[in-house]
């Protein structure tokens, strides 16, 4: 059964938060708003957030790990290997919808990792519903959005007519369509959260790749 609480996006309330954190504590998925629209969050350090997630994402390649979402970037540096180089970047445009793939270091989450564990994606979100409950829960957290970006081309979702009228934007469509009781809570309001799909960058190699741009300003990244 889904626990339904309407949380203002811009100052979430602290009591909403209080419940966000106490369901992600006993090993809940939670149904939220972000910067990239709605995703599922869980707790990053339980083996069954990942079971759940493939549940609910059945399209989801089981080799392909799902991103962390941490709350500043001293956490990402207790998850990843950061370089100097890699840290000015980050300072540039984090938080937001940008994920950095980084090499995995000895607490990346078993999870969250890619094959052989060598890397993870990573981001910081700017979102406040998602900014508070990453500070009051401490631990990062496991993130996928609702859809993936292959079904968001195939149903034209970034032709601008069609972008309010599909149901990854819509707290009850969303439910109706795909979880079916399977996230203990889902956070809405009344405000249309549409998709942004993030911008992807991976810094495990050599040079600085851009894997996805997303529609996001990667010039801010100073890597070209």
């Amino acid at each position: 059964m889904t626990q339904f609480l309407s949380i203002h996006q811009k100052n979430p309330e602290k009591r909403h938060i209080k419940t966000a954190t106490e369901i992600l504590d006993s090993g809940g998925i939670i149904l939220a708003p972000s910067e990239t629209g709605y995703c599922f969050i869980g707790d990053a350090s339980r083996e069954s957030t990942h079971t759940r997630f493939l549940q609910l994402r059945p399209g989801h390649p089981k080799n392909k790990p799902f991103s962390l979402l941490c709350r500043n970037i001293s956490q990402v540096s207790q998850m990843a290997n950061l370089s100097t180089q890699i840290f000015r970047i980050a300072t540039r445009v984090w938080p937001g919808p940008y994920t950095f793939i980084l090499q995995c270091n000895k607490n990346t989450p078993k999870i969250a990792a890619g094959p052989k564990r060598k890397t993870v994606g990573i981001r910081i979100s700017n979102h406040p519903v998602l900014i508070n409950i990453l500070e009051e829960f401490k631990n990062p957290l496991l993130v996928t959005s609702v859809t993936d970006e292959d079904e968001l081309i195939a149903q034209d979702y970034f032709s601008e007519e069609n972008q309010h009228d599909s149901w990854w934007i819509n707290v009850t469509e969303i439910c109706n369509q795909i979880t079916h009781g399977k996230v203990d809570l889902a956070l809405e309001n009344d405000e249309v959260v549409p998709i942004h799909v993030s911008a992807v960058i991976d810094f495990s190699g050599n040079e600085p790749l851009v894997v996805r741009e997303g529609g996001w300003d990667l010039e801010i990244l100073g890597i070209g």
